[in-house]
């Protein structure tokens, strides 16, 4: 397959991803973070789920460091998140002023490899650098990052797509994006809010958005459209 191919099958999942959310009643309310941030999460698709190395589908380079080198194969949660991150922040500029050692530590922290960290990651990271706010459950739009965990103890990290909703609008379910055994490495997944073994604990389930004052506040091309 050509690069042009790549590229046009590429847009085409986004474009029908957006057409989804909106149709499922979600749209941005001006978060043209948001939007960025879902743009990349559909560049890359599947190529397996390995718990190993580094996690993340690409190098993460800053200053001709390395913060993050390519995982030598697949990918895994936490290193498709930090991934998206890094980009957004790169993007944006947001990366000028860290050194290596500060980014190497907030890439540990936002894996949950600090005692501080561990509960909430992606939350704790955000806010301990001031580049989020914590997200109530009726607040959250597609592109923020959430860190939740099951009963059976074991988490996840992800970027939210949207609620799933019983007969009577109560929230019951999970739809998101990230890199899992169940989607063989990165794709959308939905997973039932319980108290189920395997089901999402609510209370301890945590929503983040990336954002930073008035830096983040730009133009969103799907702001005025209505569902």
């Amino acid at each position: 397959m050509v690069k042009g191919e790549k590229y046009s099958i590429k847009c085409k999942r986004f474009a029908l991803v957006l057409s989804l959310i909106f149709a499922n009643s979600f749209f941005f309310n001006g978060q043209a973070l948001n939007y960025y941030l879902l743009r990349e999460a559909y560049v890359h698709e599947g190529g397996s789920y390995v718990l190993s190395s580094t996690g993340t589908p690409e190098d993460l380079v800053h200053n001709s460091d390395t913060i993050l080198a390519k995982s030598k194969s697949g990918s895994y949660c936490s290193g498709y998140t930090f991934y998206l991150l890094f980009k957004a922040m790169k993007e944006h500029g947001w990366l000028d002023g860290y050194t290596k050692s500060e980014l190497k530590q907030m890439q540990k922290e936002w894996y949950g490899n600090t005692k501080e960290a561990f509960e909430t990651q992606c939350l704790y990271v955000l806010e301990k650098q001031k580049l989020g706010r914590k997200i109530e459950w009726e607040e959250a739009e597609p592109g923020d990052f959430v860190q939740f965990w099951r009963n059976n103890k074991s988490g996840h990290s992800v970027m939210f797509l949207g609620w799933e909703r019983d007969s009577v609008g109560v929230i019951s379910g999970l739809k998101y994006r990230s890199s899992q055994t169940k989607t063989d490495g990165i794709g959308d997944r939905i997973e039932v809010i319980g108290s189920g073994p395997k089901e999402i604990n609510r209370w301890r389930l945590y929503i983040v958005r990336l954002e930073k004052g008035e830096e983040s506040i730009e133009k969103n091309p799907f702001a005025d459209q209505k569902n």
